[in-house]
């Protein structure tokens, strides 16, 4: 399948790609609406918060459900930083994002948390796994089609 992507000529002569994937992995060939962009950033935010408390049960050893103060305060500030990405509409994911909008220790302290809690999420809750493949498998068609992050500065 072949989606079309209108072409928009940027500060320089070249032309960039204005299409958009929404939180279900759909290509827009508009910006995401307001109401699309905070369901996108809800599933990040709700992806994240699951493999922090995967990570903080597993490694920290808190109560289920509950988080200690050192992943409250890395849920806090990725939750912060995904509200404020500044190419949600274009962005799969802040893995193959081209701009780190994380502080480096924060970057690594994610990192760890997602290499812990992503083969645990098989057995914890296969249903957004599938999803994940899913939208990893559209991100790449779409990112084929030459829609990077950096195409939406």
């Amino acid at each position: 399948m072949v989606q079309h992507v209108e072409q928009v000529k940027h500060k320089g002569g070249n032309a960039a790609p204005q299409a958009s994937l929404d939180a279900h992995g759909v290509v827009h060939n508009r910006p995401l609406t307001p109401e699309e962009r905070r369901e996108k950033q809800d599933k990040e935010i709700s992806n994240v918060s699951r493999m922090i408390g995967i990570y903080c049960h597993g490694v920290h050893k808190s109560a289920k459900g509950q988080l200690c103060d050192e992943c409250r305060d890395l849920l806090e500030y990725a939750s912060a930083r995904i509200r404020a990405c500044r190419v949600m509409d274009t962005k799969t994911f802040c893995s193959s994002c081209k701009i780190h909008c994380y502080a480096p220790a924060k970057r690594e302290q994610i990192r760890q948390v997602m290499r812990y809690a992503g083969p645990r999420m098989m057995l914890v809750d296969p249903g957004r796994v599938l999803e994940h493949i899913i939208d990893s498998r559209k991100a790449r068609a779409f990112e084929k089609q030459g829609n990077s992050t950096q195409a939406s500065k």
